[in-house]
Parts: C-alpha cells; sequence; structure tokens
C-alpha cells in the first residue's frame, strides 16, 4: 500500500487480525452492497482498496425479512432501513460462497452471523467455518427482537458468545456494537477481555421512524435504524470512547463519505474503514472509482485533493404521487393501472409504486405519457394495487436503473417479451415505432381481446402467443422459426428483451446464433428491494446489480 497505509500492518501485527494479510483499509459493511456471493467476489476482483469482504449477516435458518418499502433516504446522504435480517440461511449461503472462493489477492472473507444465544452463534459458525476467514458477531440490529441489540445489550450474553466462540472455533471474531448502548467504552473493554480479535463500530442508529408528506410511516417495519451522514458524529463518539479503553483493532463505519471522515475515524483510534451508505446509487464503475478516489486523495495534499467524493444532490427514494385513471383487466390476474401522471422514463428503466401501509414493488412503465403498468396479482401487494378505483392516490419513486440503447443507425429492431415484461418493450415500441421489424410476445394465459388488438396496433409485426405453465416454449419456437426464414435480418438487428429468467435466457441463447451478443440487450426482471444499489439482493450471476448496473444488460456468460 502507499505511505499513508504504512501504519496499517504495525497497527495489525500484534493482533488476532495480523494472520489474516489485511492490505488495504477498506471494506463495506454487513448488510450493505456486498450482500450475495457473485457481488462478494466480483468487487474482490475490482476493488483493490477492499482490504477484506463482509457478507450481510447469516441466520441458522432462512429469513425474509420485512416487506418493501425497506430503505428510504429522508434526507440526502441520511437513511432509515429495516431490512429485518432477511438472508438465505447459513447452509446456503456457504453453498453458494464456496465455489467463489478464495477471493482475489487472498483477499479475507468476513462472515456475519446472528444468534439468540451463544449456542446459536457457534451453530451458526460451524456451519459457516469452511468460508469464513473471520466471523463479524452481528449484537448489533436496533429493530429485530430478541437478536442484535437485544442479546448485544446483556453483558452476560456477550461475553458467553465470545468465550464459546473463541473455545471453538480458530478464527477471530470481531463484535459488532450498537451506538446505542448507555456505555459503549464498558463493551467495548469487555468483548477484549473476553478474547475478541477487533470490534466494529459502529451499526445503525435508533431506531427511527420516516414518514411521507402525509405522516404515514415509509418503512413497511415502521422504525428502522438510522444510517449515513447524519450518524457520523455519533460513529465518532463511538470509535473514540472505544479506542481509549481497548488495544485492539477497530473497523469504523457511519456516515464515511470523503477523506475527511476516514481521517476522522483515523485519528479517533480506527484501524479499518467501512464504507456504506455512501455508495447507495452508484453503479459497480462508479464504486470502483469512488474507492479508487478515496484512496489517492489520502496520499495528496489537501490543496491537491479532489474535494467531496459523493456530491450533494436529491434523496434517492424521494416519492410523488399521482392519481389512479383507469384500473382495467387485461387477462387473467393481469391487469392495467392508468395514472394521471407521472414521469418520462426511458424504456428498460423502473418506478416503484407504493401503497402507504401496503408496500412497494418496482414496475417499469408501458406507457410515460398518461403513465401505465401491467400488474399481474401475486401477492397481498398486488391484490391491493388490483383492488385500487379512479381517483385514488398511489406514490412513486424513480426512475431507476439504466434502460435500452438508443437503436444503432441501420439496425432493426427484434422485441421478445413475456407476461408483464411486455410493458418496457410496448414503451420501447412507442419511442421508436419506425425502428421494430418483428415482436415476439409470450403470455402464460390468454390476454383479453381488446389488450390484444392494442398490441397488434402498437406493433403490427406483432406475434402473441400463450405459453402456458409447465409448457414453456412457445415464444422461442417463433423466434427460431422466423429466424430461419429471414436470417439476414437477424445478422443485422439489435435484440430488446424482458421476461421471466428462463425465457430469456433460452431465447438469447437462440438469438446469438445469428445475432452478435453485444446487438442483444436483455431487461432483467431481478427481485429488486431497494432500488439504489445498497440492499444487494438483485445481485446477477456475474457480481452485477440490477437495479444500479441495469437492468438493461447484456446477456451474461
Amino acid at each position: 500500500m502507499t505511505s499513508w497505509f504504512e501504519p496499517l500492518s504495525a497497527r495489525l501485527s500484534n493482533t488476532g487480525l495480523a494472520g489474516l494479510g489485511i492490505r488495504a483499509p477498506f471494506t463495506i459493511p454487513s448488510g450493505i452492497v456486498t450482500t450475495v456471493p457473485s457481488v462478494i467476489a466480483r468487487l474482490a476482483r475490482e476493488v483493490p482498496s477492499l482490504g477484506f469482504l463482509t457478507t450481510k449477516t447469516l441466520s441458522l435458518a432462512p429469513r425474509p425479512g420485512y416487506r418493501e418499502p425497506i430503505i428510504h433516504e429522508y434526507y440526502p446522504g441520511c437513511f432509515v432501513n429495516a431490512v429485518g435480517l432477511a438472508n438465505p440461511g447459513a447452509s446456503r449461503f456457504r453453498e453458494t460462497m464456496q465455489p467463489l472462493l478464495p477471493l482475489a489477492e487472498g483477499k479475507p472473507l468476513f462472515v456475519s452471523i446472528m444468534g439468540q444465544d451463544p449456542e446459536e452463534f457457534l451453530e451458526c459458525a460451524l456451519v459457516l467455518d469452511c468460508i469464513a476467514d473471520a466471523f463479524e458477531l452481528n449484537l448489533s440490529c436496533p429493530h429485530v427482537k430478541g437478536v442484535g441489540q437485544g442479546v448485544g445489550s446483556d453483558p452476560g450474553m456477550v461475553r458467553a458468545i465470545i468465550r464459546l466462540l473463541k473455545e471453538r472455533i480458530g478464527k477471530p471474531i470481531v463484535p459488532k456494537l450498537s451506538p446505542n448502548l448507555a456505555d459503549i467504552a464498558g463493551m467495548a473493554r469487555l468483548c477484549a477481555d473476553a478474547g475478541a480479535d477487533a470490534l466494529s463500530l459502529v451499526n445503525t442508529v435508533g431506531p427511527g421512524v420516516a414518514t411521507d408528506t402525509d405522516g404515514y410511516p415509509i418503512l413497511t417495519n415502521v422504525a428502522g435504524g438510522l444510517s449515513g451522514a447524519g450518524i457520523l458524529p455519533v460513529g465518532l463518539k463511538a470509535v473514540r470512547e472505544a479506542a481509549a479503553v481497548v488495544d485492539v483493532p477497530i473497523i469504523a463505519s457511519g456516515g464515511i463519505a470523503s477523506v475527511a471522515h476516514v481521517r476522522a475515524y483515523y485519528q479517533a483510534g480506527a484501524s479499518l474503514f467501512a464504507v456504506g451508505s455512501a455508495l447507495a446509487g452508484m453503479s459497480t464503475s462508479e464504486l470502483v472509482t469512488f474507492f479508487a478516489v478515496l484512496e489517492r486523495d489520502l496520499e495528496l495534499a489537501p490543496e491537491e485533493r479532489s474535494g467531496r467524493v459523493v456530491t450533494p444532490r436529491p434523496p434517492l427514494t424521494a416519492y410523488r404521487k399521482s392519481l389512479i385513471v383507469a384500473n382495467e383487466g387485461i387477462g387473467d390476474n393481469m391487469f392495467r393501472l392508468r395514472l394521471e401522471a407521472g414521469p418520462s422514463c426511458d424504456p428498460g428503466r423502473f418506478f416503484f409504486l407504493r401503497l402507504p401501509g401496503e408496500g412497494e414493488k418496482p414496475f417499469s412503465p408501458a406507457d410515460d405519457e398518461g403513465p401505465e403498468y401491467l400488474v399481474r396479482k401475486v401477492g397481498p401487494f398486488t391484490a391491493a394495487m388490483e383492488a385500487l378505483k379512479p381517483g385514488n392516490e398511489i406514490s412513486m419513486r424513480g426512475p431507476y436503473g439504466k434502460g435500452f440503447p438508443e437503436p444503432r443507425p441501420g439496425r432493426r429492431l427484434v422485441l421478445v417479451g413475456g407476461g408483464t415484461g411486455v410493458a418496457p418493450l410496448m414503451l420501447a415500441a412507442r419511442r421508436w415505432p419506425d425502428r421494430i421489424s418483428r415482436a415476439f410476445f409470450g403470455f402464460s394465459k390468454e390476454v383479453n381481446p381488446a389488450f390484444r388488438a392494442e398490441i397488434m396496433t402498437l406493433i403490427p409485426q406483432a406475434q402473441v402467443v400463450i405459453d402456458p405453465p409447465g409448457a414453456v416454449g412457445e415464444v422461442t419456437r417463433a423466434l427460431i422459426e422466423d429466424m430461419a426464414t429471414a436470417p439476414d435480418l437477424y445478422e443485422e438487428c439489435q435484440a430488446f428483451l424482458c421476461g421471466p429468467g428462463p425465457m430469456m435466457d433460452l431465447a438469447s441463447n437462440v438469438l446469438r446464433t445469428t445475432v452478435p451478443s453485444n446487438a442483444i440487450f436483455i431487461a432483467r426482471e431481478d427481485i429488486m428491494r431497494c432500488g439504489i444499489g445498497v440492499c444487494g439482493s438483485c445481485g446477477t450471476r456475474g457480481g452485477l446489480r440490477s437495479c444500479v448496473d441495469g437492468p438493461v444488460m447484456p446477456p451474461e456468460e
């Protein structure tokens, strides 16, 4: 590392972290961005400044967590979130992480675990031991009963957990403490005396409640932990108090967004630094640049630095209201909402639609003038949407992500869609009506004649087919037959796809026999919970995040 970090090796040399080979000072805190194995592996390769990677908190059994909304930016750079410790469970995570190890350059993996008592922490650690270089103990989540802060505020319990893991697990143990503790210095000393190899300070503050303009709580869980710029002074205070009484490395987090914040935590006594909320909204390439600039600025004189790394901007999750103009069925369990107003949107980008007290989900518009959305009823939130009547209010935030590119000169468009994935392709047809050569749309059940006629009027070249559950393939079959009759067209086209993953994989594989891969673009329908790149739930096989790196992407190999 460069000269500013020379003290890092000295600070770690006589500690329990010395054997891990940490060569760079940064990580991303548990539960932010690096929450799925593919993203962890990719960022380990692409971000040299990440000296180690940290998983999301894992439990013995899978946890669904809370329904969306799970995060809200109530003031620029300030967030409230309640994910509910959602995770696939220790065994499943181990199965998907293990093939990706070791991480690039031998970077260590800190595995965050939770439990209600010492025995559950130990059992979870034993399941994950084969992939972990160190264990972070979640003693600090402020909004899930019976775990996290509920355990971490009990000195006897904390002491027992650390001692049991130190006795049974031959790897570094790093308790993560809550800033809500009345005596954080006392708890830090207790952890160190019990054998902790390092401390992670701090988790989110609170919990607190964020409300919309009508006073309704935004988060489905109502209360959530506070993170980001607003908790920087709290984090600095906690690190300073802990560093005064313990002689173990401290991993600092809480509001870090610039070189000045890193230096402040360093002066307070931290050795390693976790950057989280500042990464909101950043694509993977932007995140790589962020850390490169952060590291470079630490080596420069003040007058040579780039200045603020995170520039001021409006909140990423600001809502606006609209009224329902029409709600009409277009097929079995499928309906269309028309709104009074909404911002313009490039085809393939998406909005979150929210009903207070019911939740929110992402949707791509089929039209952004007098906006309309295609919705399939699959759960309680979409059932509540189906019940909306003209004049009812709905909230929306966005648009998010990257849409379909402007068609290249001379290239014709081929559209392939399934179910509600037809929506962004209809918007593409409205945006570039003279460029469409073919369209293949599939639905699991018959749509009503009026909607079918509307599609044919918008795209006269369209083929609308039924792909019944358990017997899918009609869209691909129609595509294969057409490619055989007009190979020259496909050699010179661009293909835009959106629909269920298996259908898109099959269609893109068929297209790639003739269409160049760099001319195929898929609007992915991954599970998106935050829309701003923070929760990481939409991680792709290649380690990108659909909400900020997509959802429109080339096919992944």
